[in-house]
């Protein structure tokens, strides 16, 4: 059997670092007030940025960009960072907000999961629908694992013993079930990576454009 996995950069555990971060949330605002400037004629006029550089006047600017350009960059790429923290918002997996890793979500399964949470998620990996992701667990010594269920048998009073006997299945069926999780909606997961990407990257060069500048008006280059 071949199980499969995405492209690490667009799971929505990756997704997460772009899209939903405390740079995003300050960006997100940015938009509302670029409509009240990209829209003004003054504004507009003013954003030379020759003045950071300390460039006098007749001088050519050491700027490689319009400072009416960078105006577009920053609002068009706090735009994208915003359409990418809204998508991830709608359509992460609510999983994502209590732990990081499968590793991480394995060990809260073994501390909190009670016999009937383990039961459904069960069924969930089980399931015809199911994508088989992880070799770990359906692999065994060479062979696929069966869908036979193992822990649906067991009364919510014997949780331990559940454990005891079955602990490394357990383990290996919360990993499965937690790259399943970072899998769905893969529209929405690519879509969010390429919105904030790209928005990063239109936000990046009015920054780089500025630095360069100061720079060489620094070293009177």
């Amino acid at each position: 059997m071949v199980t499969r996995t995405d492209w690490r950069f667009v799971r929505w555990d990756f997704v997460k670092s772009i899209a939903n971060n405390d740079f995003t949330r300050v960006v997100g605002l940015i938009p509302i007030a670029g409509y009240l400037i990209l829209f003004n004629d003054e504004i507009v006029g003013m954003a030379s940025f020759d003045s950071l550089a300390s460039v006098a006047e007749g001088v050519k600017s050491p700027f490689l960009i319009s400072g009416l350009i960078k105006l577009r960059l920053v609002f068009f790429g706090s735009l994208f960072v915003l359409l990418s923290f809204l998508i991830y918002r709608v359509f992460r997996p609510e999983v994502l907000e209590v732990t990081k890793s499968d590793l991480e979500f394995s060990e809260l399964v073994r501390q909190r999961y009670s016999v009937h949470d383990l039961t459904q998620l069960e069924e969930q990996v089980h399931s015809t629908g199911w994508v088989e992701r992880t070799d770990a667990f359906w692999l065994v010594q060479g062979r696929r694992r069966s869908k036979k269920p193992v822990v649906s048998g067991f009364r919510w009073d014997v949780r331990a013993t559940m454990f005891s006997q079955h602990g490394d299945y357990i383990a290996l069926l919360a990993r499965e079930w937690w790259i399943g999780a970072v899998h769905t909606f893969r529209a929405a997961r690519i879509s969010s990576f390429l919105f904030g990407t790209l928005g990063y990257f239109f936000l990046a060069v009015p920054t780089l454009d500025i630095a360069q500048a100061v720079l060489r008006s620094l070293l009177r280059i």
